[in-house]
């Protein structure tokens, strides 16, 4: 059972990672621009991003804005529940049922029972045994049967110790000579509570009486059990020995509907999607060689004069401006851009702004090396901060685990390796310890996986309660809902990474564009799942299995007590036990602290080179294709363009490119004729809708 356990989460998570990334990628088209807005995107908002999934690029559609927000917050509602309900959809469940074998045993008085109730667990092979005085010890008095049902308890009691007694096999009810008479003498059904007293001000009253025979004054019982993976030998017995205790797999129903239900939502999202692309022309933008396409088969969509400029540096803007008197400085002279001193550009009303205008913008060729935190700022800055946290307390609680297990394994050795005879004289508690073995006792107390005996217990959620159920889910899935948003961000970087050096290869190596929307011998269909093969593959297995340690590090256990004696109401109870795992916890903090590093190292990634950082910038792949008129089956190449009027061109070719000339200043062949456009005012450009 507790390898069908290990494995079906397993299983679960590789799915579930699966689910996400089919989810990423309709995000990415969700979110991505199509061919019609790219130009209208960069006049707008000056850059915009390709091959990522970031919301915030909705901002940048033209239209349909609000319908593709709501898409993409169905598509992340639908997700949310498989990050938080996964682990949680099928866990191990116990089930304990009342000790079945009652013994009666006629005592001359109840304080001289106890060392004979220890002489009858050493009689019959137990090695733990409990005196109690509990009110299902007055229902096994009377009938026979160990049974809660019948117990009268009052709403709000806590009798979480009596079901604890559960473990227990076997109840000796033990009673004095005035209660000879009433022991065994009626059914479970005919007790009915009417032996209760509800007031006991009354002199030598007792919870449960009849006739002289009173509850705990004449009756008690002793519960036996052969604790669990006890063993007269010295290896260790992996059954289950006590009590009628029942482990299986258990469906949470709750967690299963919500989870089918958003899943079936996800599923026809994406089917109708797929059905409704059917024989249309592909014009969503995900890979920078769908941008580099479209804007070779359309001059519009190609930005002029800035072929050095690196994404989401500072570029020139024309403005359309209207003096007003409430900002313009009197006296000023006219300005139809209001770039003169006097004028104001800021407010919206009386100036129109165009941020792809084809303005001259040279630049000097300099090889560089910039990393990619420099790029990306905040979400590289985000992402590392949380990684860091996430590793540091993932790192303590590795090691305060480890120094427990070291204290726990020193304790063990310091007892078990004394003489046979000083154990067996000072430290019989031991004995049963020391029969199991090191490797069992330090597994019993610290647990190695989640499930129903290899994990070790931390605490337990309030029992019958709809807020534990929903801590439940909480804890089992907190820490992979955690580690999810950290795969997001994970993907975004990666994506830029992988991009940046698939383009900064193209300077020195000719090859053929990644391309969704175009297909033919001079581009690579090999698009799947927003990256590469080689890069998402070990993403996802990584990804799954981080998943799964982090769901059998922490999770929870749920523990069911069910009596349904003849002649009974049934009852039952249910309650949720936090367990964790010291291997799962260590496993997965090994793999943490790995990807901290990996992700140190990618996120320094450097590429040295004249060629112009792209990092999924629109504009710097439009900026670079005024002289790309065809696609060879050789594919395209990045370099110098030779002279133009004034300055030196570079961009993308199918024929020969030469090297940059550095110090030499790079903007464009028809720059004096670009800005003199650009001069007369804004011009209203037909936007590109690829129909072939």
């Amino acid at each position: 059972m507790e390898g069908k356990n290990v494995v079906i989460h397993l299983v679960i998570n590789i799915a579930a990672t699966m689910i996400l990334g089919m989810s990423n990628t309709y995000q990415q088209l969700v979110t991505s621009l199509s061919t019609s807005e790219l130009r209208w995107a960069l006049s707008k908002h000056e850059d915009s991003r390709v091959g990522t999934n970031s919301p915030f690029n909705i901002n940048h559609k033209k239209s349909k804005r609000v319908q593709a927000w709501c898409q993409w917050i169905l598509l992340i509602a639908t997700s949310l529940p498989v990050h938080f309900l996964a682990n949680s959809v099928i866990g191990p469940s116990v089930y304990y049922q009342p000790p079945n074998n009652v013994t009666f045993h006629a005592v001359a008085e109840l304080g001289r029972s106890q060392q004979s109730s220890y002489n009858h667990s050493l009689e019959y092979g137990f090695r733990s045994y409990e005196e109690v005085g509990d009110r299902a010890c007055w229902v096994a008095f009377r009938t026979g049967i160990y049974s809660i049902t019948q117990s009268t308890f009052e709403k709000g009691d806590d009798i979480t110790s009596e079901l604890e007694r559960w473990e227990y096999d076997t109840v000796v009810v033990n009673y004095t000579e005035p209660c000879n008479q009433y022991a065994n003498t009626i059914s479970v059904g005919d007790l009915k509570g009417k032996e209760f007293n509800t007031d006991l001000s009354v002199p030598n009253a007792t919870l449960f009486s009849i006739g002289n025979c009173g509850y705990e004054r004449d009756v008690a019982c002793a519960l036996y059990g052969r604790e669990s993976g006890y063993s007269s030998s010295s290896e260790p017995d992996e059954s289950d020995g006590v009590g009628q205790k029942m482990c299986r797999l258990s469906v949470r129903m709750s967690a299963a509907i919500i989870l089918a239900g958003c899943l079936t939502i996800k599923a026809v999202y994406m089917i109708t999607i797929m059905l409704r692309a059917r024989r249309k022309i592909k014009t969503q933008c995900l890979t920078f060689g769908d941008v580099i396409a479209a804007s070779a088969l359309d001059t519009n969509l190609q930005i002029q004069n800035e072929c050095l400029v690196n994404a989401f540096d500072g570029h020139r803007h024309l403005v359309q401006h209207t003096c007003h008197p409430k900002h313009c400085r009197p006296g000023a002279e006219p300005s139809e851009t209001g770039d003169s001193i006097g004028h104001c550009q800021k407010c919206k009303k009386f100036n129109k702004p165009n941020k792809a205008a084809d303005l001259v913008h040279p630049s000097i060729a300099i090889k560089y090396k910039k990393s990619l935190l420099a790029n990306l700022g905040g979400n590289a800055v985000t992402q590392m901060g949380i990684l860091m946290i996430s590793s540091c307390a993932m790192f303590g609680i590795s090691l305060m685990l480890a120094v427990f297990v070291g204290i726990s394994a020193s304790e063990f050795n310091s007892i078990c390796h004394l003489p046979k005879e000083e154990i067996d004289l000072h430290w019989q508690d031991w004995i049963p310890t020391c029969n199991r073995g090191l490797a069992h006792q330090l597994k019993y107390e610290f647990g190695y996986f989640g499930g129903f005996d290899t994990a070790a217990q931390l605490g337990n959620l309030r029992m019958n309660s709809l807020s534990s159920e929903l801590a439940a889910f909480a804890i089992s899935n907190g820490a992979q809902l955690l580690y999810s948003v950290l795969y997001i961000l994970l993907i975004y970087n990666f994506t830029l990474i992988t991009m940046e050096h698939d383009w900064g290869k193209l300077e020195t190596v000719r090859d053929r564009l990644r391309c969704t929307i175009v297909e033919g011998e001079g581009f690579k269909q090999s698009y799947l799942l927003q990256l590469p093969k080689r890069v998402l593959y070990p993403m996802m297995g990584f990804s799954a299995l981080m998943h799964w340690l982090l769901g059998q590090s922490i999770s929870t256990k749920e523990t069911i007590w069910s009596d349904t004696a003849d002649g009974a109401k049934p009852f039952e109870a249910s309650r949720y036990d936090i367990v964790y795992g010291a291997y799962a916890i260590w496993l997965s903090t090994v793999l943490m602290l790995a990807q901290t590093g990996i992700c140190w190292w990618a996120f320094t990634y450097s590429r040295e080179g004249f060629m112009p950082q792209m990092y999924g910038s629109i504009r710097a792949c439009c900026a670079a294709t005024t002289e790309l008129k065809s696609f060879l089956k050789a594919g395209v190449q990045w370099g110098d363009l030779g002279e133009g009027e004034k300055f030196r061109h570079a961009g993308f070719s199918s024929g020969e490119v030469g090297d940059i000339v550095p110090a030499e200043l790079y903007c464009g062949r028809g720059g004096f004729e670009g800005m003199q456009d650009a001069s007369a005012g804004l011009k209203e450009r037909k936007i590109f809708s690829m129909n072939s």
